[in-house]
C-alpha cells in the first residue's frame, strides 16, 4: 500500500492535510522534535489529531527525534508510551539506543528511522533493521538510485520525502551540531525536559546556519565565492513515478513550519500525482502546477530560513555581549 504522509505543525495544518489527501499525519510534541515551539503540538492537540484520523481510517505518526540526556532515557519511554495509549500508530527516532527499548515495549508500533539519524549507507539500513526499526527515512540528498539499492539489499519498508537536494551539501542532516554553538537559552518543559533553544538535539531549534553566506579561506587567501554549507531542497515530480514503481511504501511531504494553505495544496498535488502513477498514467502534465507549487515553496523557504539566521545573529551579539560585560 503506497501511503502519501503529510507534517502538522499545527492542527489546522493536519486536518488540512487529511481533508486534501493524506493518508497519515506526523507531528512533533512540544519540546520532542528539533522544531519551534509554534511548529510542535501539545498533547491535547495530539489526542484531538488521532481521535479525528481515526475517524477516518487515517494513522498519526510521532516524529520524537530529539536526543535524550541520559537521565531523560525513562522520560522518552514515558512519552512514547503515551503516545502509544492514545492511538498513535508509529513513532520517529534518530538515537539508535533507544530503538531496541521502543520495540520491547511496544512490538505493534511501527519505527521509523528519522533522517536527523544521518544514514549514509546500505549498512546502516541493515544496522537500524537489525535494532528493530520498521521504516529508514531516505536522506533527502539521496535519490532513485540510493533507494532502489536499499530496496535490493534490505527488507526495511522505504519512507521517500517528496522533495531533493539538486546538489550534494557538505553537511548531512542529523550530523550537524552547528547550530547548538548558539543556543541562548535553557529551559524546563511542562515535562520536565531540559530544552535548549538553538539546539535542534536537546528540543530546540536551528538557527537554519548553514544557509547563510560564509567565506572559505585558506591561511591569507580567502575563496572567491561564498557559498552555502547546505544546498535547499527542491520539490519531486519526475522521480514519482521511479519510486511508486519500486513500491516506496510511504511518501513524506516536508514543511511543518510551512504554512497550512501552502501545505494543504502541496498535499492537494501529490495526492493527484501518486494517484496517476499508481495508474501507468504520464505526469507531464503535473509540471506547470509543480513549478508553481515550487517557487511558493522556495519563498517560504527563503523568508524562514532568513528569520532563523538573524536569530542566530541575535545570539550571537548577546553571547558576546555576556562575555564582555
Amino acid at each position: 500500500m503506497t501511503i502519501l504522509m503529510a507534517p502538522g505543525g499545527s492542527l489546522e495544518m493536519a486536518f488540512a492535510s487529511l481533508a486534501r489527501g493524506a493518508d497519515s499525519v506526523y507531528v512533533g510534541p512540544r519540546g520532542w522534535s528539533r522544531r519551534p515551539a509554534t511548529d510542535e503540538l501539545d498533547d491535547g492537540a495530539i489526542a484531538e489529531l488521532v481521535a479525528e484520523a481515526a475517524r477516518d481510517g487515517k494513522d498519526v505518526r510521532v516524529a520524537i527525534n530529539v536526543m535524550p540526556a541520559p537521565g531523560e532515557v525513562g522520560l522518552f519511554l514515558d512519552r512514547v508510551a503515551s503516545f502509544a495509549k492514545i492511538g498513535v500508530s508509529g513513532v520517529m527516532v534518530c538515537d539508535p539506543g533507544l530503538i531496541p527499548l521502543v520495540r520491547r515495549a511496544h512490538p505493534d508500533l511501527d519505527i521509523h528511522v528519522s533522517v536527523t539519524a544521518g544514514v549514509f549507507n546500505v549498512e546502516d539500513v541493515r544496522f537500524y533493521d537489525e535494532l528493530g526499526a520498521d521504516y529508514v527515512v531516505l536522506p533527502y540528498r539521496w535519490g532513485v538510485e540510493e533507494a532502489a539499492q536499499i530496496r535490493a539489499a534490505s527488507p526495511m519498508k522505504l519512507e521517500a520525502f517528496l522533495f531533493q537536494n539538486p546538489h550534494r551539501g557538505r553537511i548531512c542532516p542529523g550530523r550537524c551540531y552547528s547550530s547548538s554553538y548558539f543556543h541562548v537559552k535553557h529551559l524546563r518543559g511542562d515535562d520536565d525536559k531540559d530544552i535548549y533553544l538553538g539546539s535542534a538535539a536537546r528540543g530546540g531549534s536551528c538557527y537554519r546556519i548553514c544557509r547563510g553566506e560564509w567565506s572559505l579561506t585558506a591561511g591569507d587567501r580567502r575563496h572567491p565565492d561564498s557559498p552555502r554549507l547546505k544546498s535547499s531542497p527542491e520539490l519531486l515530480l519526475w522521480e514519482v513515478p521511479e519510486y511508486v514503481a519500486m513500491g516506496v511504501e510511504r511518501f513524506k511531504i516536508p514543511g511543518r513550519e510551512r504554512t497550512a494553505p501552502l501545505v494543504a495544496d502541496i498535499v492537494g498535488f501529490y495526492r493527484r500525482v501518486i494517484d496517476a502513477a499508481l495508474r501507468g498514467e504520464r505526469i507531464e502534465g503535473f509540471a506547470p502546477e509543480w513549478l508553481e507549487l515550487k517557487d511558493r515553496w522556495s519563498g517560504e523557504r527563503d523568508n524562514r530560513d532568513d528569520s532563523r539566521i538573524r536569530g542566530a545573529e541575535r545570539a550571537g551579539r548577546a553571547i558576546r555581549a555576556g562575555v564582555a560585560a
